[in-house]
């Protein structure tokens, strides 16, 4: 293991002042956080880890002691041993056929190591020898109430109960920017569609480019993370959170008092453009104010923590762009606990997940497997 870097900061935002049992003020549990990052490659055993594309898709065990990570190229999934940092299986499956998984890439872990695979036609679970054991329907020319969209739509951040048959999932129209929420039950081919209008806004941060010299589109992120009983949706246009009671069958909304960073984006944005210039400079506006990334559960602490981040982009092509990120942290009822800035932190952290208290994200090392992992004391 290299160790890095080593950072002490303190957050920006004010401490309340006199006894806690005489303030009113929220106390803020990362005011004085410090934090330390470490990094650690994976032992491959021999076995080449295709970083073509990073790690762009991939998933924990639900124990969170297994990484597996998908390889389109090859249709294979790698297994990594967190515990020791080994690599721990290679599994081959095959792109076409009764078990072809197609274009898929998106994928669950599920308990006992099987894996849930959306993929068109062959919906389902799929054993680690790549064959098919059970099919799902989600087909949504068959499932009454969600006719209106098409089988890719449906796939889009899709999420299965197995202990209750249901699926759920965030479909939308890629080129409005904004999504709803779908109870799928697939079994009785019923489903239903219900509206996040809390962020709708993300409507008003699409940018789109088409022209006959190229073209681009630019969409707010919208994320579902299932913990325990609860689903949390969160979208990067604002800090609020849908929450989705699977035993109530119940959808509620949460917001955040957030005092060292804006709740959510605002100003006027030109969704549509005709040039590559005009492009970059509503892009700029965007990705200048705050994203909220995903909401992620930490078992070690029994706390959500979240990151947030700004990036501002050179105004000449070939200059670095620039970034702030922020670590945010809740209780298990999404009570604000803390925010800071993370100061020298020079990049804008993806592809991460925490375990046992720490911070994971991947790197690159010389063409191996890596995590930067970030140790927090608050």
């Amino acid at each position: 293991m290299k160790k890095l870097l080593t950072i002490s900061l303190l957050a920006l935002l004010a401490s309340c002042g006199g006894k806690e049992s005489e303030s009113t003020e929220p106390i803020n549990i990362l005011e004085n956080l410090t934090y330390s990052v470490d990094t650690v490659v994976v032992d491959s055993k021999g076995e080449i880890i295709n970083l073509k594309y990073g790690m762009n898709w991939f998933d924990l065990s639900p124990d969170s002691r297994s990484l597996f990570i998908y390889d389109y190229d090859q249709t294979l999934f790698q297994e990594i041993d967190l515990d020791i940092m080994v690599s721990k299986g290679t599994y081959s499956f095959e792109k076409e056929g009764p078990n072809g998984l197609g274009r898929s890439s998106y994928f669950q872990v599920l308990p006992d190591g099987i894996l849930m695979i959306p993929t068109f036609p062959n919906s389902g679970i799929f054993n680690l020898q790549g064959e098919l054991i059970k099919p799902i329907n989600l087909n949504p020319k068959e499932i009454e109430g969600l006719n209106e969209f098409n089988p890719f739509d449906l796939f889009n951040e899709l999420v299965l109960s197995p202990e209750i048959g249901i699926a759920y999932s965030l479909p939308g129209n890629f080129l409005k920017g904004s999504h709803d929420f779908a109870v799928i039950d697939h079994a009785n081919k019923r489903g239903r569609i219900i509206k996040l209008p809390k962020m709708e806004k993300a409507e008003n941060f699409k940018i789109f480019w088409n022209s006959d010299k190229g073209g681009s589109i630019q969409t707010e992120n919208y994320t579902l993370e299932q913990i325990d009983d609860k689903l949390f949706i969160t979208c990067t246009v604002g800090s609020g959170i849908y929450v989705y009671d699977t035993k109530t069958d119940s959808l509620s909304y949460v917001d955040f008092p957030h005092q060292l960073i804006p709740r959510e984006k605002t100003g006027e944005i030109q969704n549509e453009v005709s040039t590559e210039k005009d492009f970059f400079k509503e892009l700029r506006k965007v990705l200048s104010q705050v994203s909220f990334q995903e909401l992620i559960w930490d078992q070690h602490s029994s706390r959500f923590y979240r990151l947030a981040s700004k990036s501002f982009m050179a105004e000449k092509r070939g200059d670095p762009t620039t970034y702030e990120s922020y670590l945010l942290a809740y209780d298990k009822d999404l009570k604000l606990l803390g925010e800071s800035k993370l100061e020298g932190l020079n990049q804008r952290l993806t592809n991460y997940f925490w375990k046992d208290g720490k911070l994971y994200s991947y790197v690159n090392v010389e063409d191996e497997l890596g995590f930067a992992v970030f140790t927090f004391d608050f």
